[in-house]
């Protein structure tokens, strides 16, 4: 496949799941800042006092009326994404988009989660919110009826852990490495319908968080990560990550279908 750049400055649809750590909100911004006149942004993200933080932050930094901000509580399970996306499509039916943009971030999970979950129940929730949600939301992206003829751009938000392991955390990793799959696989058969797709590891953020384990001893970021090497790499801020994806998207180029991360190369 070759290399491709994007324009971002067309009337665009763009989803965005996953706005509750800082990283997102960055994502959220960066992005509508650069859309084109008459394009549609639908947030998603399951705390409802971080969506209207959110909502307030683009109304207050987008000076003017471009893009058009909508936002929708996920449910525990984030198995409601798709339906309240069609639900925004059906009221945007008359707006034309030239792109669409579908951005999986993964929330507090990314920064805020550093220990496996404890019981089969959380394991069956871990799994629908980290696989079954953004798969099922990406599925009706493609097959949607008001975004036919679309040209279309996927992001999956992720990390190295796809190929690093996790002290603690299997069952992370396999979901990033599956949804790592299912993003490849999408890349490979979608590429004859102008579907787009990008996986970018943001780098080891500086907002990871030290955290308690059920007996109450503390798990720091360095206890779990197994790669030493990566643990002296620089810690990222948000606003550096968000620009880094823009400038591969925009300028330096990417292949549909492949990962890049953020400590490939420090060019912004």
């Amino acid at each position: 496949m070759a290399a491709k750049r994007m324009d971002l400055n067309k009337r665009t649809f763009l989803v965005l799941s996953g706005t509750s750590n800082p990283l997102g909100q960055s994502l959220a911004l960066e992005f509508c800042k650069r859309l084109g006149t008459g394009s549609l942004a639908l947030i998603l993200d399951e705390d409802d006092q971080k969506l209207m933080k959110v909502k307030d932050l683009l109304r207050n930094e987008l000076k003017s009326k471009t893009v058009t901000i909508k936002t929708g509580q996920l449910d525990e399970n984030h198995s409601n994404g798709y339906l309240l996306m069609n639900q925004i499509l059906e009221e945007a039916k008359d707006m034309r988009f030239e792109r669409s943009i579908v951005l999986h971030n993964e929330g507090e999970t990314a920064t805020e989660v550093l220990l496996e979950p404890q019981t089969s129940q959380e394991w069956q929730l871990y799994v629908r919110k980290q696989l079954y949600g953004p798969v099922a939301l990406s599925q009706k992206w493609l097959q949607s009826k008001y975004l036919e003829n679309v040209e279309k751009l996927a992001v999956n938000v992720t990390s190295s852990l796809l190929v690093r392991p996790l002290i603690y955390g299997g069952l992370l990793c396999s979901c990033k490495r599956a949804r790592d799959m299912y993003f490849r696989a999408m890349a490979a058969e979608e590429s004859r319908s102008g579907v787009s797709v990008l996986s970018f590891s943001p780098g080891l953020m500086a907002e990871h968080q030290t955290q308690c384990d059920v007996n109450g001893n503390e798990i720091r970021v360095e206890d779990v990560v197994a790669s030493k090497k990566l643990l002296q790499l620089p810690r990222i801020q948000p606003v550096q990550a968000t620009l880094k994806l823009l400038n591969i998207l925009e300028e330096i180029s990417f292949v549909s279908g492949h990962d890049v991360d953020y400590y490939d190369t420090f060019v912004l």
